[in-house]
């Protein structure tokens, strides 16, 4: 992140190298977009493509989406970090609360109770800790191996803030829950969004730490082994 913990600066989509630009604007409407010194591509061919197509292509895990999202977009909407962490973070962990919830209903543990207002807020309380502890072992389980794998393979800085911001914005497939909240689905279907969640942090951890494919996945693996575990001992 920059100096002032709000933004990073802007980089190539296609190769990660930092850039002033990714276009020159002579009169509104009319923009040309810049090219990288590295690789000679153009930086961010995203600035001219509808939010959809991101969308799409961030589904489809392009590394180049991933970019976009974590290091331009936030520049060229000049938007206030800070705030969007903390509600991206509340939001995640209330769905991350009532996922639990909808998993937990057939078996003999804490489900949040209805009947009046102390044993709401006892339940709930104590579901939404729950939560907090079993992201926060998964979060620091991630960051600390790659730390190590980073240290080991590449001696290259390790950018703390970088990964944890996007971690926290690759989970973005955890808003599908709003769907399992209004309609009856079998929690076989939560288990499929949990797995495009990890496969999404995975390419964040590539994207971030020039990992490979595979050691990325061997790090998101053992956060999720690590939040399991937490899983098990609360039950």
């Amino acid at each position: 992140m920059t100096k002032d913990g709000l933004r990073n600066p802007m980089c190539c989509v296609h190769c990660g190298t930092t850039v002033n630009e990714v276009y020159v604007q002579y009169s509104p409407g009319n923009i040309r977009l810049t090219k990288c010194v590295e690789c000679k591509c153009v930086a961010d061919e995203y600035v001219e493509c509808e939010m959809m197509i991101i969308l799409i292509d961030l589904i489809l895990h392009k590394p180049e989406a991933y970019r976009h999202l974590f290091f331009n977009y936030p520049n060229l909407n000049k938007l206030n970090m800070k705030v969007l962490i903390w509600k991206t973070c509340l939001l995640f962990l209330l769905l991350d609360s009532c996922r639990q919830s909808f998993m937990s209903a057939g078996k003999k543990v804490d489900t949040i109770k209805w009947d009046s207002l102390t044993a709401f807020v006892s339940t709930a309380g104590k579901l939404f800790g729950q939560v907090l502890l079993q992201n926060v072992i998964y979060l620091i389980t991630i960051m600390m191996a790659s730390y190590i794998t980073l240290q080991r393979y590449s001696h290259s800085t390790f950018r703390w803030g970088d990964l944890l911001l996007a971690l926290l914005f690759s989970s973005y497939f955890k808003l599908f829950t709003f769907a399992m909240m209004v309609w009856d689905f079998s929690p076989f279907m939560v288990q499929i969004v949990e797995m495009f969640v990890l496969s999404s942090n995975t390419i964040a951890v590539k994207v971030i730490t020039s990992h490979s494919t595979l050691i990325s996945a061997i790090v998101v693996a053992l956060g999720a082994l690590a939040r399991l575990s937490m899983v098990a001992f609360s039950w």
